[in-house]
């Protein structure tokens, strides 16, 4: 289906970090285009905030993607790859993702990482794997995906952090949710790899979700066993 169109049409793999470019290996081949666009944008997400060192103008890229995530797929700027991608394979779906946007301007306003703007953040990107799997894929959501997500993020932002009292705020929430990695379904393999190699991280102590030759092996048996 040309909705399903191959990613590579569009994105290029290669953009994406180790972890990601793994766990979208093994996406079913109708669904890879909308992970993928996914994973890209949260990327450009992160550079954005990453990039700016005025939040004012960080803000008003933010609130251009804001914008066109809200809009028609018929209404978006022609021409962004990026865009393209998300009409191809979310389609109007795509304005849940709006919650990503927020999640990130939480960082860029954020002076400090409280408690508050952590949650704020790891539950903002979190949604978007409650997004795909009710959109695109067109499963029920439920309770297991957002778990198997804070396990992810919580981890990734941790790997992210210098400041000690900022890794103490993070790996305390981690901690305190009790985050595993629920068994998902097969059109979920994804998730299911970075939420396993998310709660490897947390264990060890907010480690790189790809530090040690044991994280290759976990994703590896998650991607073809599913747990």
């Amino acid at each position: 289906m040309a909705a399903r169109m191959d990613a590579k049409g569009l994105l290029n793999d290669n953009d994406l970090r180790p972890e990601y470019r793994i766990a979208l290996a093994y996406a079913h081949p109708d669904d890879r285009l909308a992970y993928h666009a996914m994973f890209e944008l949260d990327r450009r997400l992160a550079e954005i905030v990453a990039g700016c060192s005025e939040p004012m103008i960080g803000q008003l890229r933010l609130a251009w993607w804001r914008d066109v995530l809200g809009k028609q797929p018929a209404d978006r700027p022609s021409g962004e790859p990026l865009v393209a991608a998300m009409n191809a394979a979310w389609g109007a779906h795509s304005s849940s993702l709006q919650t990503m946007v927020d999640a990130w301007e939480v960082i860029l306003l954020a002076e400090t990482l409280d408690r508050n703007a952590a949650l704020q953040f790891v539950e903002g990107r979190g949604a978007s794997w409650t997004a795909l799997a009710s959109g695109p894929l067109a499963k029920e959501s439920s309770a297991e995906i957002s778990l198997a997500a804070q396990a992810w993020f919580f981890a990734d932002l941790l790997s992210h952090l210098s400041d000690a009292e900022e890794r103490e705020v993070v790996a305390a929430l981690g901690d305190s949710t009790q985050l595993r990695s629920p068994r998902l379904p097969r059109r979920l393999r994804p998730f299911a790899i970075l939420s396993a190699l998310g709660s490897r991280a947390l264990a060890a102590g907010g480690i790189s979700p790809m530090e040690g030759r044991g994280a290759a092996l976990l994703a590896l048996r998650i991607g073809i066993f599913g747990r």
